[in-house]
């Protein structure tokens, strides 16, 4: 901020403009994409998701006074899990840097932890509990500002100079401690179809004031939403967030419209949110974010309509998130203990085992030959050609098929390495094999289609068999197999072979089906 002339302002000013912000920041805010906050909104939604989350967000805010608010906000969220993949709590970290005023003269730092514990209503149903403690610090900060005082005749502007006003110290640190309970619902795909939240911040009502003594009011936040359309991809979202604080109520109510940009499954593969919502007596808000399975990243402007609100003339928010499924980790360490007890059912070659039966040569007879002359067994690609020609033969004889005629299945398990999706040196082998076969036998198509066992959420086990699923397909696509020749799909944990009670009977469960398709 620059004063201009050569007489001193007087601290009044100063104070004045201290009041102002301070009346600007005494309320208790919410960022416009608060999906990217959810600290701020819920210490229970910490326990709401299998997924460990880090998320970072920056909002940009004009006022009618002239100045500018700046706020940056740090969220991490880790979830726990039971050994059977249940999530059962969560931990979570908060930052934030609020800074306002000319030069930022006002300034909020806070750092807080939450704690989350989660209990399962029914299938897809949930409650999650929440506490947080929070540690904030306000104080003003004057050393961007300048007065007459600090220029010198014929030097102009010197800095090093004393400001000429005599403020104090100005500062004020608190602890305060909230809760919360949040309630969600879950579709058959683990994706929200409902949710409900109520919690209460600044419980203990500490002492905020540089100056004089007052304690800060609670605040009490109440969101929701529900989804009430779901097309292939298109689906409607409408859904309110409610902050009192003393006697300021603010509402935020819209509709969060959903774009699937892959109509596959998992649905969460990737898709776009666009945010619409009007903030009662305040202003309107529109964004776009963009999502997939591991990232996400959104904007946001909030503008003044119907009402004109000095403290916001103007907002613009830029956030990203980054999540992780936890549960990938806890499926490998099982694939590892289950390892040694499959290691017996596990054949030398992959596709031995599986259903892909091999011919056993006919036996020598001693009247006609010393020496072992046994008929070679023949390779996939011949096999496949054999089957090939018994169809074309059924053909010329009066039997025609229009549709896809199924050659061969096969049922591959394996042992991924940790915390991947990459096909294993026996399956490579074996892919190479089928390659080759496919690339002989231009007539033949491929479906595969991934399973897994029963550790961890549905959701994340359909995403886990389609990521294993898709490497095979990479791979044989790497070896000139066409990619319009091979179709994937995962069924995650809603196909097993058995009840998953033991490690071997998981084992059977993670695997990949094949199978290979004559015509079109």
């Amino acid at each position: 901020m620059f004063w201009s002339g050569r007489h001193s302002v007087v601290s009044t000013t100063v104070l004045a403009l201290i009041l102002a912000t301070m009346s600007v920041q005494a309320q208790y805010f919410q960022f416009s994409q608060y999906n990217f906050t959810p600290q701020r909104v819920n210490p229970a939604l910490v326990a709401s998701s299998d997924d460990a989350q880090l998320s970072f967000i920056y909002r940009n805010q004009s006022t009618g006074g002239g100045f500018r608010i700046n706020s940056n906000s740090l969220n991490a969220m880790y979830p726990f899990l039971s050994p059977k993949g249940k999530r059962w709590s969560g931990l979570g970290l908060s930052f934030l840097d609020d800074r306002s005023g000319q030069a930022g003269i006002f300034a909020t730092q806070e750092v807080g932890l939450a704690y989350g514990v989660n209990i399962f209503v029914s299938r897809g149903q949930s409650i999650s509990l929440g506490a947080k403690m929070l540690y904030q610090s306000r104080r003003m900060d004057i050393n961007g500002l300048h007065t007459g005082s600090q220029y010198a005749p014929d030097r102009g502007l010197d800095p090093a100079l004393a400001l000429g006003e005599e403020l104090g110290d100005l500062k004020s640190d608190y602890f305060t401690f909230s809760m919360g309970m949040h309630w969600q619902r879950l579709d058959e795909d683990d994706e929200m179809a409902a949710y409900l939240d109520l919690s209460f911040f600044d419980l203990n009502r500490p002492d905020e004031q540089f100056i004089s003594s007052s304690e800060l009011n609670p605040t009490m936040v109440a969101a929701g939403g529900v989804r009430v359309f779901r097309g292939d991809k298109v689906s409607v979202f409408p859904q309110v967030l409610y902050t009192r604080s003393a006697d300021n109520n603010v509402v935020n109510a819209g509709a969060m419209f959903r774009y699937d940009l892959k109509a596959s499954r998992p649905r969460n593969e990737q898709y776009l949110n666009f945010l619409t919502s009007y903030v009662f007596g305040r202003s309107a808000i529109l964004g776009v974010q963009f999502h997939n399975a591991r990232f996400g990243v959104g904007v946001s402007y909030d503008f003044p309509f119907l009402n004109h609100n000095v403290a916001n003339n103007g907002a613009i928010e830029v956030g990203v998130v980054f999540k992780k499924p936890v549960a990938r980790s806890l499926d490998n360490k099982k694939n590892q203990r289950a390892k040694a007890a499959a290691a017996e059912q596990k054949p030398k070659r992959l596709g031995a085992s599986v259903g892909v039966k091999k011919p056993v040569a006919p036996p020598v007879s001693r009247d006609t030959a010393k020496v072992s002359t046994s008929k070679p067994v023949p390779t996939m690609s011949e096999r496949l050609r054999q089957k090939q020609d018994s169809i074309a033969a059924k053909g010329i004889a009066g039997v025609i098929q229009h549709d896809p005629l199924v050659l061969e299945k096969a049922t591959l398990r394996f042992n991924f390495e940790f915390n991947s999706a990459s096909p294993g040196e026996d399956a490579r082998e074996y892919l190479d094999e089928l390659a080759k076969a496919l690339n002989d036998n231009p007539e033949l198509r491929l479906k595969l289609v991934g399973h897994t066992d029963n550790v961890g959420s549905d959701k994340f086990n359909l995403r886990l068999s389609l990521e294993r699923a898709q490497a095979f397909k990479t791979y044989l696509v790497e070896r000139g197999v066409n990619a319009s020749r091979v179709t994937v799909d995962g069924k995650g944990m809603r196909e097993p072979l058995n009840d998953n009670k033991t490690p071997e009977k998981q084992a059977l469960n993670r695997r990949v089906e094949m199978t290979i398709l004559f015509g079109q």
